[in-house]
């Protein structure tokens, strides 16, 4: 988590993307103009008093400064909350927590300001039209936050793809401990946000019935659930396929090992008369002294038989078709 920042907040409206202000935002909280205000800190800052010109409940304050928590969203006629995340450029997920009234939308997150840049500057364009509708304002930042995840499977991919290529040129250096610790945190990341894709399809449920929800604000907020059920798929997907991955893997080994026992095996096989008679010709027997003491004997039993035994055996492993 980089640390050289301590807060950064950011307000973005119709006017653009600008830094935070506290007189502007007063300013704002005045006009009854809808804005959306983006805080990110590092571990340790604590911005509550950033939040004070928001008229926040304790509750509220206490909610969005604790991490940690599961992926939830709840839609009411009080606007909306939700515990999401984003992806950033080393495709970590960063927590978020969404909190959105008719006023305005708050973002509080602990991560790099720089991962929400494109987002901000996409909303800022749309602002105009998304203040009449804090809803679908929410909504349509839900669906920015969702496209920086897409952005983190589609760099997933080329991973994996990767992973493949390695795989078929030279497996044995695939480092095993690491790609399944990959595996188990990518695991742990597609069930919580399958837990969270359950939570957005509960809370989607007759939200054209909130009080206060416009058409477009219950239009945008069915596309985003139908988008986050296809982020989901997509994270069991690459899931599938790590698994896959790691599957080949074990068999590339387990063949692998398969041969190089089946070539000890052929190299045992061609030596074993040799061993043999090693052992029959080393044994400490008068008469087989007598035998074989001569020199002629030495060159036909000691280099002509186990030369002879070496051919023979490679003969016949080569009609049996083992090497």
């Amino acid at each position: 988590m980089p640390s050289s920042f301590p807060i950064t907040a950011t307000i973005i409206d119709s006017v653009g993307v600008r830094p935070f202000e506290a007189l502007g935002l007063k300013r704002l909280v005045a006009a009854d103009q809808f804005f959306w205000l983006d805080i990110s800190a590092a571990d340790g800052a604590t911005w509550a008093d950033l939040l004070t010109d928001l008229n926040l409940e304790d509750p509220d304050v206490s909610w969005v400064q604790r991490f940690g928590q599961a992926g939830r969203m709840v839609i009411s006629k009080d606007g909306l909350r939700a515990v999401t995340w984003l992806g950033d450029a080393t495709t970590s997920l960063i927590e978020v927590h969404v909190l959105c009234t008719r006023r305005w939308l708050l973002t509080v997150s602990k991560g790099a300001p720089a991962a929400l840049d494109e987002a901000r500057q996409r909303f800022a364009e749309r602002a105009p039209k998304l203040e009449k509708s804090s809803y679908q304002a929410a909504a349509t930042l839900l669906q920015l936050l969702l496209g920086t995840l897409g952005n983190a499977v589609s760099d997933l991919d080329s991973r994996i793809e990767s992973l493949r290529d390695q795989l078929e040129r030279e497996p044995g250096a695939l480092d095993l401990p690491t790609l399944k610790k990959r595996l188990q945190r990518l695991h742990a990341v597609w069930a919580a946000f399958d837990r969270y894709a359950s939570a957005v399809r509960l809370a989607i449920v007759g939200v054209e019935a909130v009080p206060g929800m416009d058409a477009r604000g219950a239009a945008e907020l069915n596309d985003y659930a139908e988008r986050v059920e296809d982020i989901e798929h997509r994270i069991r997907d690459r899931l599938r396929w790590g698994s896959d991955i790691l599957q080949d893997y074990a068999t590339a080994i387990a063949q692998r090992q398969g041969e190089q026992i089946s070539r000890l095996t052929i190299v045992s096989l061609i030596f074993l008369p040799i061993t043999f008679f090693t052992g029959f010709f080393g044994m400490n027997f008068a008469w087989l002294n007598e035998v074989v003491g001569s020199a002629s004997a030495f060159f036909v039993l000691g280099v002509v038989l186990p030369a002879l035994s070496v051919l023979l055996t490679l003969a016949w492993l080569r009609r049996r078709g083992l090497v």
